[in-house]
This record gives C-alpha cells, sequence and structure tokens, in this order.
C-alpha cells in the first residue's frame, strides 16, 4: 500500500504588543546559545531558527503540532511548523514588524530549549 505523503504548514505570529520590547542579540551570543542547543540549525539570514523533530506515526507529529502552536500562542512566540507524516520542522524567528523581519531574542532562544 502506498501512503501519501501529507504536508500541512502552520503558523501564529502573536498579537503586537508594544510594552514587548525585545531586545536583539548578537550574532556570537547566537551562535554560543545554539552550541548548547545542538538539534537547532541557523537559518541563512540569521533571523531564525530550526529544529527536526521525528515521531513514529503521522498522528503522533499531529498531536505534537498541536501542543507546539498552543504553547508558543500562549507565550507569544511567533512560530511556523511544517508537518510531513512523522516529521514535524519547527521554525522559529521574531515577528515581522513594518515588514522587516525581526531579530532574533533571548525569549525566541529560551523557547527553543523548552522545546528541547
Amino acid at each position: 500500500m502506498n501512503q501519501a505523503v501529507v504536508s500541512r504548514v502552520a503558523t501564529v505570529q502573536p498579537q503586537d504588543n508594544p510594552q514587548s520590547v525585545r531586545q536583539r542579540l548578537k550574532s556570537e551570543r547566537v551562535q554560543e546559545e545554539l552550541q548548547a542547543m545542538p538539534a537547532w540549525r541557523l537559518l541563512e539570514g540569521g533571523k531564525s531558527i530550526d529544529r527536526a523533530f521525528q515521531f513514529p506515526s503521522p498522528q503522533v507529529a499531529e498531536r505534537y503540532s498541536a501542543f507546539v502552536m498552543a504553547f508558543a500562542s500562549a507565550a507569544g512566540q511567533a512560530v511556523n511548523l511544517d508537518l510531513n507524516r512523522g516529521q514535524v520542522v519547527v521554525t522559529l524567528a521574531a515577528p515581522r514588524s513594518k515588514g522587516r523581519q525581526g531579530d532574533l531574542t533571548e525569549e525566541i532562544l529560551t523557547f527553543a530549549q523548552k522545546l528541547g
């Protein structure tokens, strides 16, 4: 039996909160933090990070995706998920502001650490 590839992308963008000013991290600090998180990688442009999570079935991957979406929404963290069979790719970045991608912050890296 040939199983079709299921791919779905979901995104959470937090609401703008002017009181939540997050300070950008210097690239050296980002690299240092990522050394302690080897499963995460810095994407081209240095404004986002991602990690692939493997699960035993598409159903488990889908449930994990739902958890990450709810967690990100509660934490006010922008997240992009790509779900393909038993794999979930989580991409974290600062939300866009005035059409420009924000810089990585301590909050983004802390959120990534919590995901593992």
